[in-house]
């Protein structure tokens, strides 16, 4: 979908935080430094905020599952609500680290 990942060196997120001035890269995602400075936090969830991806053939095939009555849950640990655009059914969406969406 184009959404980079947190650990990839060179390509992850947290190889790409240069801008925000952080004293960590992790830092952009602690409470204690969100209180300080929220600023990074917002900038970097409005560059990610659902609507400027979309979904892949993975998340189809999943919807495809569903829709034939073969898919019991389906487990994410993405934030990007890429599943709900797809069309999966919230009953099945386990997000197990929240989403925007919530």
């Amino acid at each position: 979908a184009g959404i980079p990942d947190f650990r990839t060196p060179g390509t992850g997120l947290y190889d790409n935080l240069q801008k925000y001035e952080l004293p960590n890269p992790t830092a952009i995602f602690d409470i204690r430094f969100f209180k300080q400075n929220p600023k990074p936090f917002f900038t970097l969830a409005k560059e990610l905020y659902p609507g400027k991806f979309a979904p892949t053939a993975s998340h189809y095939f999943i919807k495809l599952l569903e829709k034939k009555s073969l898919l019991l849950r389906h487990f994410t640990q993405n934030i990007d609500t890429l599943e709900r655009v797809a069309g999966i059914g919230d009953e099945k969406i386990v997000e197990a680290h929240g989403a925007f969406h919530k």
